[in-house]
């Protein structure tokens, strides 16, 4: 293996995107993946045994909070590199994976090249956000930020994953099943989600979520 390559660990729970992101990189000489695991549990594992890099972290894996789990590899794994990978928005959970310690954030629906670019960036020592979290990160790390920005930073992990798939326009029915999680807990989030964003029904709920998720309106 040539001495500059990077060597990978993807952390998902979908194995398409293990073998997607094998499929991606495999003519990358400075790029393999040289692990992957579907679970905090089995990631924390390897790493014990596996030298690695780099951890690509999805945000979602299974009844975890990948916000945690990269928590735990930051306490246990000061100097491994770690790039979030998610379909989670960035505008909404980028911040609080850098506060947990993530080095970069790209969505799944980026393009390719874009993957890439944040591998070797992340890699080099640099930080791979877009500027204006770059801009929120840095003051917050200057301690200029020590109250939530907006109400929507008093939500839960969990709660905004319920938040922006309400956005997505998704009902109880359809975020009980993509999250796994029982109607009831939904509906016990979005009750939690409409106190904590101080807004008087579901509905408000809903439009707000449209608003930040389709449109891109973060409220003041």
């Amino acid at each position: 293996m040539n001495k500059l390559t990077h060597r990978i660990m993807v952390i998902d729970d979908h194995p398409i995107i293990h073998d997607g992101l094998k499929t991606l990189l495999a003519s990358e000489s400075d790029l393999e993946i040289s692990s992957t695991a579907s679970s905090a549990d089995e990631a924390l594992k390897k790493l014990c045994s596996e030298s690695t890099d780099i951890a690509i972290v999805d945000l979602s894996l299974g009844g975890t909070d990948g916000t945690y789990l990269i928590q735990q590899i930051r306490k246990l794994y000061p100097d491994l590199k770690i790039l979030v990978y998610t379909m989670s928005e960035e505008k909404l959970f980028a911040e609080r994976t850098a506060a947990a310690g993530a080095h970069g954030y790209v969505m799944k629906t980026s393009p390719p090249n874009t993957l890439k670019l944040a591998i070797r960036k992340v890699c080099s020592g640099e930080l791979f956000f877009s500027e204006d979290m770059i801009d929120r990160i840095r003051k917050k790390l200057k301690g200029y930020s020590e109250t939530p920005h907006t109400l929507l930073d008093t939500l839960s992990n969990r709660e905004m994953d319920i938040f922006q798939l309400i956005g997505e326009g998704l009902d109880t029915a359809l975020i009980s099943e993509r999250l796994s999680i029982s109607r009831n807990t939904v509906d016990t989030h979005r009750i939690n989600i409409k106190n904590k964003l101080e807004l008087p029904n579901g509905k408000a709920v809903e439009r707000l979520a449209y608003e930040v998720i389709q449109q891109g309106r973060m409220p003041n």
